[in-house]
């Protein structure tokens, strides 16, 4: 297996190797993959992982050239690992590796910024031209997908603005007034913590796009919910109303995972809003967490309703 790729950027000058992260929970093709790169001095294996989030934590400690990213992954998955490499590691080139053959998925992962899509069981004979078309900088698409993907891009252009339009998260997920809002509700309520997210129409799921005090462990595990999740928003989000949890620890609401999730970051009351427009339609939901059970009072709520409203208004104009 030759990759005879011309060495670019910082390697045309210094020489050094490209280095390479390969994240894989599969361990014969990690070993697969090192053993192809092994085979060309200019590329460097610097580390191998097997989960999403830790990809994410190591493309930020070791800041790789070429990142190999698998799609189905523990934790995290590929395209989610992807967009958080790109703020963490913005220099990383990223081709991603996997099973899937659906060109809508391919097209997603893309969108990413990462630079190419192979799918495994083409890669014995794509591989070395994937990685050599990343480092020149160019797009790599499985020749077995190539032509969907474009068909679906070319397709989805006519109508990706409709899909903006009617996609809270992608409409307004940049907006700086989220932490303005939430910072208002949470003085508003005497809240320890909070957070605000942004339904995601196309996947069905909320996303958090501003939050108050909390920490790693609570953003992974609830950076994206849907309506099956266990949890506070999950259920508001399912019925459209309101959720109060007066005491985190008993209530019934919540799976073993969510309420462990919960209580380690400090929280024992928690109520999720959901932000709703004048159409009746789910743009996102804003949810305040208390360090004491009891909490929220009922007076309070009515501060949130208030809140929520005037955002609204405020977000549509």
């Amino acid at each position: 297996m030759s990759f005879g790729f011309d060495q670019t950027g910082r390697n045309s000058v210094d020489k050094s190797p490209i280095r390479v992260l390969i994240v894989d929970d599969y361990e014969p093709w990690r070993r697969f993959c090192l053993t192809a790169l092994q085979k060309q001095p200019e590329l460097e294996v610097i580390g191998e992982v097997s989960d999403g989030l830790e990809a994410v934590q190591q493309a930020e400690e070791l800041q790789p050239d070429l990142i190999l990213l698998d799609i189905g992954l523990p934790t995290l998955n590929g395209i989610e690992s992807a967009r958080r490499i790109r703020k963490v590691s913005p220099a990383s080139r990223i081709l991603f590796l996997s099973e899937n053959r659906s060109a809508d998925i391919a097209e997603e992962a893309l969108k990413t910024g990462a630079s190419g899509y192979v799918v495994k069981s083409d890669a014995g004979s794509e591989l070395p031209r994937a990685v050599n078309a990343v480092l020149e900088g160019k797009r790599f698409v499985s020749a077995s997908l190539s032509q969907q993907v474009v068909a679906t891009s070319n397709a989805g252009a006519s109508g990706s603005r409709q899909r903006t339009e009617h996609n809270p998260y992608m409409r307004f997920g940049r907006s700086a007034l989220f932490s303005e809002f939430l910072a208002s509700i949470n003085k508003a309520t005497s809240a320890d913590f909070g957070s605000v997210q942004l339904f995601d129409s196309t996947n069905r799921v909320l996303r958090i796009v501003a939050y108050h005090g909390f920490g790693s462990e609570f953003l992974d595990y609830f950076n994206t919910v849907s309506d099956s999740k266990e949890c506070v928003c999950g259920s508001a989000m399912n019925g459209r109303s309101r959720i109060v949890v007066t005491d985190v620890a008993t209530d019934p609401v919540f799976s073993d995972e969510s309420r462990g999730v919960l209580l380690r970051a400090n929280v024992r009351s928690v109520q999720s809003t959901p932000l709703i427009d004048p159409l009746g339609k789910l743009v996102g939901m804003v949810s305040t967490h208390c360090t004491r059970p009891g909490s929220p009072m009922p007076d309070v709520l009515g501060y949130v309703d208030n809140l929520s409203a005037s955002f609204l208004a405020k977000l549509e104009a």
